[in-house]
């Protein structure tokens, strides 16, 4: 086998690994358990998703209060959709708490 095949036989397998086969999950090669396949929402999906535009969320990342952006290249970030999700998840949770107090 050529290193071209070689290689073309990695992407493919890596792809089939990423892609799945209908399954959301993959399993785990530690411990045979099934995992999320972790995704990475772009700065519009982020501003879609929490409702904030892109000032607001930089000032909350440098005040500490919203996941930090994870680098994938030279000129482009991203965000774990599940440190996105357990973010709003938490506000919901204050909310929920707040409401519970008396004015």
């Amino acid at each position: 086998m050529s290193d071209f095949q070689s290689i073309h036989s990695d992407e493919n397998l890596n792809a089939a690994i990423v892609q799945g086969t209908g399954n959301d999950e993959l399993a785990s090669p530690m411990h045979g358990q099934p995992q999320t396949p972790i995704r990475i929402l772009r700065l519009p999906d982020v501003i879609e998703r929490v409702g904030l535009k892109r000032a607001s969320i930089y000032l909350h990342i440098a005040h500490g209060n919203f996941p930090k952006q994870i680098t994938l290249g030279e000129r482009a970030v991203g965000w774990i959709e599940s440190e996105i999700d357990a973010w709003l998840a938490a506000r919901i949770s204050a909310r929920g708490k707040q409401e519970g107090k008396s004015v």
